[in-house]
């Protein structure tokens, strides 16, 4: 869980499916679609994945947006941690500091992509998913020969 720190309140952050759907239901917008609609990031140079920005801070629609995004991750981080989820856009957005804005941007799009991550099932030898079932079996018949 990422956290990031807004009117000297540590917030953590957490993205699930929970999350997934608040986000389309307050935001309007899949979790997809948040890099146009919230972050807008673009590439300087499409041949250079280092080359991305963000024009979260251009547009006071974005803007909002992304006060509502980190009131619905910062409160389920709370309620997870066992604490109050009381955050408010608004007060999100009063106390957020101008100069952070880009860094908290980060933090959230990096704990979304934390959140879209797949669970690693059991590998071997790092091959891929391993069936246990189907190795004991294989384990058996090795025996049995």
């Amino acid at each position: 869980m990422k956290e990031i720190e807004i009117g000297g309140r540590k917030i953590p952050l957490l993205y699930t499916t929970m999350e997934m759907i608040e986000i389309q239901e307050k935001i309007g917008c899949t979790a997809f679609e948040l890099k146009d609609e919230v972050f807008g990031i673009y590439w300087e140079d499409e041949d250079d994945p280092m080359s991305a920005r963000m024009k979260v801070t251009s547009d006071p629609e974005r803007l909002k947006k992304f006060g509502k995004l980190i009131m619905i991750l910062g409160n389920a981080g709370l309620e997870e941690n066992g604490e109050e989820p009381n955050l408010t856009d608004k007060w999100i957005l009063r106390h957020m500091k101008p100069p952070m804005i880009l860094n908290m941007a980060v933090a959230v799009v990096n704990e979304i992509a934390e959140g879209n991550r797949m669970e690693s099932p059991k590998t071997e030898s790092g091959n891929g998913p391993v069936d246990e079932g189907l190795e004991d079996e294989i384990g058996k018949k090795q025996q049995g020969s």
